[in-house]
C-alpha cells in the first residue's frame, strides 16, 4: 500500500523561485523504500533542458502518477510545479467497502502551482471573473508547453512520455470545459476560489479551485471521488485550517485512500 501523501510529496518539497534542478530531481525520483518495494514502479521519464518529470504506475495498472517540474531557463530554479494521479479503484478500499451497483469510484486529482506572467496579472480586467479566466487559460497553456517541451525531446522514453501526454490532455479537457461554462455563467469569483463543481463525462463530478498569492497562481482538481477532498476542506474546523500546508495536505490525504 503506499499512502497518497508520499506520491505527493516530491511536489509538495518543491519550492518555487528556490528549489534548484538538482534538488528537485533528487526529491521527484522516488526511491522503491518510500513508494513501497513491490506494490509500483516509479521511474524518471525525461529530462529536457527546463523540465523534468517521474512517473510512477501501480502493478496492477489502476494508478498512474507522474510530478513535472519546469525551471526557468536562467537561474535553473523551479518556476512551475504539476502532480497528476488517476486512480481507477479509488473508493475500492476498506473506507467503502460495498458499492453493489455502481462499482468501485475511481477519481483523479491534479494540482499546480507557478509564476505567472507578468503580462497576465497587469493587464485590467473589467471582473475578478475575467482575471480568473485568464489566469486558468494562462495555466493550461503553460501545461501545454511544458508537456511539449518535456515529450518533444528525441531520444527521450517513449512510452513514459506517451502517459504523461494523454494525462495532460485529459487534465486540458478539464480546463476547456470549466472555461467555457464560466464564459457562459457570471460564476462569483470566490466560488472558483472555494472550489467551483462542474459536470464531467467519465467521473461524473469534478471541483476546481484556484487562488492567486502575490505572483503564484495555485489550482487544484478533483474529479470523481477525489472531488470530496474539497467537500472535506469546507467541513474541516478552524482549527484543522489553521495546520501548516505540509500537516493540511497529510490531513486530506488521510481522509482519503491509500493505493
Amino acid at each position: 500500500m503506499i499512502a497518497y501523501d508520499k506520491l505527493f510529496a516530491g511536489y509538495e518539497q518543491t519550492r518555487l523561485k528556490t528549489s534548484g534542478s538538482l534538488d528537485v530531481l533528487s526529491m521527484i525520483r522516488a526511491p522503491k523504500s518510500d513508494v513501497g518495494a513491490g506494490s509500483a514502479i516509479t521511474y524518471l521519464v525525461s529530462q529536457s533542458d527546463t523540465v523534468a518529470a517521474s512517473l510512477g504506475r501501480s502493478k496492477n495498472g489502476y494508478k498512474t502518477w507522474f510530478t513535472l517540474v519546469a525551471f526557468d531557463e536562467h537561474t535553473m530554479t523551479a518556476r512551475r510545479k504539476y502532480f497528476y494521479m488517476v486512480d481507477e479503484m479509488a473508493g475500492s478500499a476498506a473506507s467503502q467497502p460495498i458499492r453493489l451497483l455502481t462499482g468501485p469510484e475511481g477519481g483523479l486529482r491534479f494540482d499546480c502551482q507557478m509564476v505567472m506572467q507578468t503580462e497576465v496579472l497587469a493587464q485590467p480586467y473589467a471582473t475578478e471573473q475575467a482575471r480568473q479566466i485568464a489566469i486558468l487559460k494562462q495555466v493550461a497553456e503553460n501545461l501545454r508547453r511544458d508537456v511539449d517541451e518535456l515529450t518533444g525531446r528525441a531520444g527521450a522514453p517513449s512510452q513514459g512520455n506517451q502517459v504523461v501526454t494523454i494525462s495532460a490532455m485529459v487534465v486540458n479537457q478539464v480546463f476547456e470545459t470549466v472555461l467555457l461554462e464560466l464564459s457562459k455563467s457570471s460564476v462569483p469569483a470566490q466560488e472558483l476560489t472555494d472550489g467551483y463543481q462542474f459536470n464531467h463525462i467519465n467521473f461524473d463530478k469534478g471541483r476546481i479551485r484556484l487562488t492567486l498569492q502575490d505572483d503564484i497562481a495555485t489550482v487544484k482538481i478533483g474529479l470523481g471521488l477525489f472531488r470530496h477532498d474539497f467537500e472535506l476542506a469546507k467541513a474541516a474546523t478552524a482549527t484543522e485550517r489553521e495546520r501548516s500546508p505540509r500537516e493540511w495536505s497529510y490531513f486530506i490525504a488521510a481522509r482519503s485512500d491509500s493505493i
